[in-house]
């Protein structure tokens, strides 16, 4: 004869399997959001390395290095499924602020070291 309590293991069961996959979906949401800020840090990086490379060489031969640096800056970004929301450039040195899947956002500086 069953007591009472006849089935509450399986019911147990369930309980842990679902708190289970409840925990792994939380933690692959946070592991997608990680992912994205770190993509999105490394296409800021890039594009404002390429914006001060390009900054510079205008600078030398006497061009606009704003419009110069922050047009491969977007360029780079572009290639890097980003885009640009705000680049300015003081010289040499590029500041690019980007946002990516997500809607997550990163900002960069490169430059010269000697540039401020």
């Amino acid at each position: 004869m069953r007591g009472a309590d006849a089935g509450s293991g399986s019911v147990l069961a369930l309980a842990i399997v679902v708190a289970a996959v409840m925990l792994g979906i939380a933690v692959m949401s946070g592991a997608a959001h990680v992912q994205a800020r770190v993509s999105a840090q490394h296409a800021a990086d890039t594009a404002a390395l390429a914006g001060a490379h390009v900054a510079r060489g205008a600078l030398a031969m006497g061009g606009d290095a704003r419009a110069q640096g922050c047009a491969q800056a977007r360029a780079y970004a572009a290639m890097a499924d980003v885009r640009v929301s705000r680049c300015t450039a003081a010289g040499a040195v590029v500041t690019v602020e980007v946002v990516g899947a997500q809607g997550v956002s990163a900002t960069a500086v490169a430059g010269p070291q000697w540039s401020g």
